[in-house]
C-alpha cells in the first residue's frame, strides 16, 4: 500500500502541500486541467518556480487572483462545484470532506451552522484551488493512506477577514482540537498553520506523529511563501509500507515503561519483606 507523510517543521498550508505534490512528480498541467472542471478558471492562473529556503531548493506554487473581489463562497456553492466538475472519486470524496471539517470549525468558531457560515478567506478562489488540487494530487500519486507529523504553533497575529487575530487563529485550534493533534512551540512567531492547511490534514491524515515504516520512495519540497530561521518547507515522504514492521506510539511506550516500572517496584517490596 502506497502511504504519505506530511513532515511539517515550519507548518503546513495549501500552497505548500501543491508545492510538494508537483515537486514529487505531479504534473502542473494535470492540475490545471483538472482544477478547470470546477468552473472558475478565470478567477486565477497557477504558476510554479524553483526557490530557496536556507538553501534548500523547493517549489513554490502561485495561485495568482485575476479578479479584484473573488466570490465569498458558502458549503452549499462549494460542494456544487466539486461534485460539478466530475472529478475522480477519491478526489471528490476527499475534497468534499476538507471543506465540510472547514465549514464544522468555522461555525463553531462563529456560533453558526456549518451551512451559514461565510467562508471569506477560506472559501475564495486560492483555498478551492488548494485544496481540490491536493487532493487531485495525492490520488495521481496513487496514494491510499495519509500521515501527518505534530504540528508548530506559531506565534503573534494576523490580519483577517475579522480584524486581527491571534496565532492559532481560532479556526485553526478547533479543527486541532477536533483531530486532536499534537503540537509543539517551534520558536518560530508567524503564522505557520493556515485553515486550509489545517483542515486538510485533520481531514485526511490517519494518524499524527512520527512517520510509519515505509520504503521510501520519492520526496517532494514545497516552498513557503517567507523566510524563516529554518527551512520554510513542507517535505512529503511518499513510499510502501512495509509489511510486518510494528509501529509503537509514545503512549503505548509509556504504559509498557509504567507497567514494568511497577512490577520492578512489587519485586523490590516483596524482596525486602522476605
Amino acid at each position: 500500500m502506497k502511504i504519505a507523510y506530511f513532515d511539517c517543521p515550519t507548518g503546513i498550508a495549501g500552497d505548500m502541500c501543491l508545492g510538494a505534490l508537483i515537486n514529487a512528480g505531479v504534473p502542473l498541467t494535470y492540475l490545471q486541467e483538472s482544477l478547470a472542471s470546477l468552473g472558475i478558471g478565470e478567477e486565477y492562473t497557477l504558476t510554479v518556480e524553483t526557490v530557496e529556503r536556507c538553501g534548500v531548493a523547493a517549489t513554490k506554487l502561485h495561485v495568482t487572483l485575476n479578479v479584484t473581489n473573488p466570490p465569498v463562497r458558502h458549503l452549499g456553492t462549494i460542494e456544487s462545484l466539486i461534485r460539478g466538475a466530475k472529478l475522480p472519486s477519491k478526489a471528490e470524496e476527499w475534497s468534499l470532506g476538507i471543506f465540510r471539517k472547514l465549514a464544522v470549525a468555522e461555525a463553531a468558531v462563529h456560533n453558526a451552522t456549518p451551512e451559514s457560515v461565510h467562508f471569506h478567506e477560506v472559501g475564495a478562489t486560492d483555498a478551492l484551488v488548494d485544496i481540490v488540487g491536493t487532493c487531485l494530487g495525492l490520488e495521481w500519486l496513487g496514494v491510499e493512506a495519509l500521515y501527518c507529523s505534530a504540528l508548530p504553533t506559531g506565534g503573534g497575529t494576523v490580519r483577517a477577514a475579522h480584524g486581527r487575530l491571534p496565532v492559532p487563529v481560532p479556526a485553526v485550534l478547533e479543527l486541532w482540537e477536533m483531530g486532536q493533534v499534537p503540537i509543539y512551540s517551534n520558536g518560530i512567531d508567524r503564522e505557520l498553520v493556515t485553515p486550509t492547511g489545517a483542515a486538510i490534514v485533520v481531514t485526511l491524515a490517519k494518524k499524527f506523529g512520527g512517520c510509519p515504516p515505509l520504503r521510501l520512495q520519492k520526496v517532494g519540497l514545497g516552498a513557503g511563501s517567507h523566510d524563516l530561521p529554518i527551512p520554510n518547507v513542507l517535505r512529503l515522504w511518499i513510499g510502501e509500507v512495509l509489511k510486518g514492521a510494528v509501529t509503537i506510539d509514545i503512549i503505548t511506550i509509556t504504559i509498557i515503561m509504567e507497567i514494568i516500572i511497577t512490577i520492578i517496584r512489587v519485586i523490590i517490596i516483596t524482596i525486602s519483606i522476605l
